[in-house]
């Protein structure tokens, strides 16, 4: 986990470099995580030279948290927290550490073995308070009290691309899904981070926005939907704010978004950021071996490729092992000193 600094905050790395997992069962690692999968993954990261690892908890919804019949989110299994405290210590005796992402935009989507009652109970989570406390009361703050201070966790994180399944920006509208406002997003992200901050001042907390679109301050056509006071403003709780952004990047997005084309100070954040997604391809003119080391060198704080497990060849490991290699080389210091 980040390590405070002399203020008492927490402490972002200056170079957070790994990879996604994101998951070895989507949405169903926990209670029952795959001990050798994960410690393999684990410690063929570490061997390369990344020091974090990103992986999504409830995803859609389809095994954890869980429901009562009145929708409000049942208490999470000890079985459950068991299962991500595993997790957790394997990637620490392995040597790295943990984003660990709660929701995804999947739980607004049609399809994915997702009832319309448990759409229904993952919508009304977003949009109705006591919905959301109840989760915040039976899943969130447990969980937190049982991973406080776990060596294995680098970061939470809110939401994977949570615009995805906004009305303003989102996709998950089609096939029988359902979208809501941005403005339950950002209410959402701020609670859930106020929570979580509570049980532990010293957490990391993150947010894993698609594009910069949606996290960007000063460039035409961009807007920062994650800063503090659009957070607290959304949600009325002062400490759920973020501690650093985070933005994926694919090129079908359009190179507008480019990570690649643009130094980070471009994005005009007020925040330290990582890039959570991409390719392990030649983007942008950059070779891939690469793509990590560019990154480090235009002031970005972080990079972690998609994914480990992806069902494309071309993109799944060892796609990234080489350029994290490569930027571990060139800075062994910053970069193995994270987290």
């Amino acid at each position: 986990m980040g390590t405070a600094g002399s203020s008492g905050t927490p402490a972002v790395c200056s170079f957070a470099s790994g990879l996604n997992v994101a998951w070895v069962k989507f949405g169903g690692d926990v209670p029952n995580p795959n001990m050798a999968t994960f410690q393999t993954l684990f410690k063929n990261t570490h061997d390369a030279g990344g020091r974090v690892v990103r992986w999504w908890l409830h995803t859609n919804g389809t095994v954890t948290p869980g429901y009562d019949g009145g929708g409000m989110a049942s208490p999470l299994s000890q079985a459950a927290i068991s299962g991500v405290k595993n997790v957790l210590d394997w990637a620490h005796a392995a040597g790295v550490a943990i984003t660990l992402s709660l929701w995804s935009f999947d739980m607004l989507q049609g399809g994915e073995n997702i009832s319309t009652t448990l759409r229904t109970n993952n919508r009304n989570l977003l949009m109705i308070d006591a919905n959301r406390q109840a989760y915040i009361d039976n899943v969130l703050t447990p969980l937190a009290n049982a991973i406080k201070g776990n060596p294995g966790l680098y970061a939470w994180e809110i939401f994977n691309e949570p615009e995805g399944m906004t009305t303003q920006n989102g996709w998950t509208g089609a096939n029988g899904g359902s979208t809501v406002d941005e403005m339950y997003i950002q209410r959402t992200v701020n609670w859930l981070a106020a929570a979580i901050r509570a049980v532990d001042p010293a957490a990391l907390i993150t947010n894993g926005s698609w594009t910069f679109k949606a996290c960007a301050t000063g460039v035409t056509g961009m807007t920062n939907y994650y800063s503090n006071s659009a957070l607290q403003t959304a949600g009325g709780k002062p400490n759920g704010t973020l501690d650093f952004y985070e933005v994926h990047y694919y090129t079908l997005n359009g190179s507008q978004y480019s990570p690649y084309l643009n130094a980070a100070t471009h994005w005009g954040l007020d925040k330290k950021l990582v890039m959570g997604e991409f390719w392990a391809q030649s983007t942008d003119g950059v070779a891939s071996v690469d793509l990590y080391t560019k990154l480090y060198g235009s002031g970005y704080n972080g990079a972690w490729a998609w994914q480990y497990n992806d069902g494309s060849a071309t993109v799944k490991w060892p796609s990234m092992q080489a350029p994290i290699q490569a930027v571990y080389n060139a800075h062994p210091t910053e970069v193995g000193a994270c987290p």
